[in-house]
């Protein structure tokens, strides 16, 4: 061989060859030369082992010359079939790792081969030369697995359960249950002992609804009857014991069970259960669900079809099979109209897949579940849908043998208004909770108060609009409001332009009341004022007006004032509506009978139209000022409806609602302290949360403790005595007498907060006007003997204390009483109002002998809680 050819060889084998290339020569010989390189030996401990147990193998890597290899060399292990056993590295202190490799100390690296199946394993081994690069150095060995105990093992009582049909609850021995139990060995066959040892679960678990376990009587719970999908479970003595029940349904679950051994080998077993019934799976009971959303005629420009599935049970309530022969499917389910089909129709998707139509059709169903589309209806009413399977066959293509039916109306509805609801006024856009104690609290709880407050609130207002057949209106409808809030003697509902004998002309403009004042009362109506006739038995009305009789409904009106022809009679706008919900249109009888109001709005205002949403819900904002909260207002909302005579008929709903305030109210009694055995005047007021009066709040009062007798006599005007007033106050005299020592009381209570007044019996008694401040201010101090009479020349001292960083501050008075009793001091409150907190403290006032005194709280507010936006810093 020539030199060049040598070198060829030498890249061609990636060797060194150490050759001479001249004078002595070669031979063909030398393509077999192997380099001097590193020796792999194996030596196993055991060639012949029983599955689940090990044995170690020890791997000598030596260079040429004997020597071992450098320590740190990595030897790599591998098992052939892998089903028979696994090898992991051991590490110098001689744990098991969980990773096929080790690597050289002196030449050695060890390993450690655990039997899993019976067979042969070849177990090689491989390291990279660390004296010739490129060059691996391999050995093996053979093991023969023989059969033996597993280290991991589930035996069952049984494994087919029948069907729990009547869901009887566990016991020891139902025969709705299976016993599992579990073993658990080491590498050396020996039981385990482990908390938590094993984790089991049950998949899929819809008809057993997982497994139990023994009862742990270190809880208070019996985990016998709490089923798991999944969880770990204690191994004691090698064994853990699970029970698996079934349900009312049929079908397989696997049990799995792992485990991690000490030596970080994972282990895994299966058992499959199976649940049947004694019951053939054919149809026993069909259903049909409601359309997803309303279902409209085809020429209302709304949804026009509507999907309703059927599902089909077996007697055990389970899916009945797919309706399927081997490679061909058939129909099971016939869906049909009976009766009026209203023009609409069917279709579906059946078993063919072809897409089929018609008032009758024959589909199948998919897990229990077919599906048809009802559309196209061409008029208004019930559709009456029903769908039959075969109770023989579960299969509607060759007749029906023995059928079995469920039905389910459909309404179709055209979507034209017929009839609208104003909701109770709730609040969204400024205050959490209308302070009106008969209002709805709003639905997402907050308070929402404009950045720069201008004495105003708004107010949401909703309706709800519906068809005829009780579906929403279309989505889109215009719904219009309005308010009437004069003119009345006293805001609280009392109008003046009202009656309750109102009649309008049914089709037409007129509208007379025997008893009306149109051209006097209240200054008078004129045209643009609203007239609001309420038709509808729903609700309180305003004062003095009676509920109407029935048969009114479509008479609710709201129209607006053309003329005034006399105090009795006026033309409105727009015709009143014909009040033919028989059919036949029915007149109001004369005198009129029904209720009404006439006003305008000159208080509040509110949004003139807002549209419906896919619920027929429209909401609009109504808006007043604070200084008229408690006032009784008038509400309406307006749509049109059904074309009459070529011109549509108006829907309308009335409501009464009122200028509310932001909760919770705040009530307060002043003076705190009047005397025992004489009459005083006590002034009661109402306010929100943002400390504005409010008005028409009632107010009772009772005594507690008195030891004598006592009357209380509010002094507001007419039917209203107990009522508060324009800026949210009324007054009251309280009487006793016979009084004797104890600590009486009167209570006054009324919108959500009640207030507590002391009866004295002593000499000289000081009172404070207001008993309670929220801020800085004047209070009026009246020093009185105990029969009630004013005591002048005594000089008054104060004292204040808060808590910081809240400060209260006299800045003048108090002085000596007047010729009335009387004197007056102002005290300045500062950070009484607070960041996440509400400040507070109180004020001592007395006189000079301390012979009587009375105590003035202070209390602020947290101004984070009434959730101005954007949100105050540090909120």
């Amino acid at each position: 061989m020539s030199c060049n050819a040598v070198r060829r060889f030498a890249l061609l084998a990636i060797t060194a060859l150490v050759s001479a290339c001249g004078g002595g020569g070669g031979s063909d010989s030398d393509s077999g030369f192997t380099p001097p390189g590193s020796k792999m030996t194996v030596t196993v401990g055991q060639s012949s082992l029983p599955a689940g147990n090990s044995t170690d193998i020890s791997v000598r890597l030596t260079n040429d010359g004997g020597t071992p290899v450098p320590n740190g060399t990595t030897v790599t292990a591998s098992v052939s079939p892998s089903s028979v056993g696994n090898v992991f590295g051991v590490n110098a202190t001689g744990g098991v790792t969980t990773v096929p490799t080790a690597t050289t100390s002196g030449g050695n690296a060890s390993f450690r081969f655990i039997g899993q199946n019976q067979g042969a394993a070849t177990v090689t081994f491989s390291a990279n030369d660390p004296n010739a690069t490129g060059r691996t150095v391999t050995a093996s060995t053979t093991i023969n697995v023989t059969a033996g105990q597993g280290r991991l093992t589930i035996e069952a009582t049984r494994d087919t359960l029948p069907i729990n049909a009547f869901n009887v609850d566990p016991f020891v021995g139902s025969p709705y249950m299976a016993e599992l139990t579990i073993t658990v060995r080491d590498a050396a066959g020996n039981l385990v002992n482990q908390p938590d040892g094993v984790v089991v679960s049950v998949n899929p678990i819809g008809n057993t609804g997982g497994f139990t376990t023994l009862d742990d009587p270190a809880t208070e719970e019996n985990e016998f009857f709490v089923r798991m999908g999944q969880g770990p479970v204690d191994v004691v003595a090698g064994r853990a014991t699970v029970f698996l029940h079934s349900l009312n349904f049929a079908g397989t679950t696997t049990v799995t069970v792992t485990h991690q051994g000490a030596d970080q080998q994972n282990f895994q077993a299966t058992r499959t259960f199976t649940i049947v019934s004694n019951l053939p799976p054919l149809p026993a009971q069909l259903s049909i669900s409601e359309p997803v959303s309303p279902v409209y005629i085809a020429s209302s420009g709304g949804n026009s079809s509507g999907q309703v599935e059927i599902l089909v049970l077996d007697p055990l309530s389970q899916p009945v099979p797919d309706p399927v022969s081997g490679s061909t499917a058939f129909n099971n389910v016939r869906v049909e109209i009976l009766g009026d089909d209203l023009g609409a129709r069917l279709s579906g998707i059946n078993a063919a897949g072809q897409s089929v139509s018609g008032t009758s059709i024959a589909v199948r169903t998919v897990n229990g579940v077919a599906a048809v589309t009802v559309s196209g209806a061409e008029r208004a009413g019930s559709l009456q849908l029903q769908a039959t399977s075969d109770r023989a066959d579960n299969n509607v293509d060759n007749g029906l043998s023995d059928p079995v039916s469920g039905q389910r109306t459909i309404v179709i509805s055209d979507g034209v208004l017929f009839d609208l609801q104003i909701t109770r006024p709730v609040v969204n856009a400024l205050f959490v909770n209308p302070f009106d104690e008969d209002a709805e609290p709003a639905a997402d709880g907050e308070i929402v108060i404009p950045q720069q407050p201008d004495a105003t609130y708004s107010m949401t207002v909703s309706i709800i609009a519906t068809d005829r057949l009780g579906n929403p209106v279309l989505p889109g409808t215009v719904i219009n409001f309005g308010l009437i809030d004069e003119p009345q003697v006293s805001g609280l509902g009392d109008f003046l332009l009202s009656g309750n004998n109102g009649r309008p002309q049914v089709g037409g403009v007129n509208f007379t009341a025997l008893s009306g004042a149109f051209t006097t009362a209240g200054g008078g109506a004129g045209p643009g004022d609203t007239l609001v006739v309420f038709g509808k038995r729903e609700g309180a009305l305003p004062f003095g007006l009676d509920e109407p009789p029935h048969g009114y409904r479509d008479l609710e009106s709201a129209r607006q004032i053309a003329r005034v022809n006399s105090a009795t009679s006026l033309d409105v706008t727009r015709r009143f509506n014909m009040n033919d919900d028989t059919g036949s249109s029915v007149a109001v009888p004369s005198p009129g009978v029904l209720p009404y109001v006439i006003g305008r709005a000159t208080d509040g205002n509110i949004v003139a139209s807002a549209v419906t949403n896919e619920l027929g819900v429209a909401t609009t904002k109504m808006t007043y000022p604070v200084s008229r909260l408690g006032k009784v207002v008038v509400v309406w909302a307006q749509g049109n409806g059904d074309i009459v005579g070529g011109s549509p008929e108006t829907v309308t709903d009335a409501d009464v609602a009122v200028f509310a305030g932001v909760a919770p109210g705040t009530l307060t009694a002043s003076p705190s302290t009047i005397p025992a055995n004489t009459s005083a005047l006590v002034t009661v007021c109402v306010s929100d949360a943002l400390r504005v009066g409010v008005a028409g709040v009632g107010i009772g009062a009772e005594f507690q403790d008195l030891g004598g007798s006592g009357t209380v006599e509010f002094l507001g005007d007419g039917p209203y005595a107990n009522v508060t007033g324009e800026g949210g106050c009324v007054l009251a005299q309280v009487t006793t007498s016979g009084v004797g020592d104890g600590e009486p009381l009167v209570v006054f209570f009324g919108g959500g907060d009640s207030d507590e007044v002391s009866i004295e019996r002593g000499d000289l008694i000081l009172q404070a006007n207001p008993s309670a401040m929220f801020g800085s201010g004047t209070i009026t101090l009246t020093l009185l003997n105990s029969s009630g009479q004013p005591q002048s020349g005594y000089q008054l001292v104060a004292s204040c204390t808060a808590e910081a960083p809240t400060t209260l501050q006299v800045t003048s008075g108090p002085g000596a009483t007047n010729a009335s009793g009387q004197t007056s001091v102002n005290v300045v409150a500062t950070n009484l109002n607070q960041i996440n907190a509400a400040g507070s403290g109180e004020c001592e006032f007395k006189t000079a002998d301390e012979s009587a005194s009375v105590t003035v709280p202070f209390q602020g507010v947290d101004i984070c809680t009434l959730g101005f936006s954007p949100t105050p810093p540090g909120c």
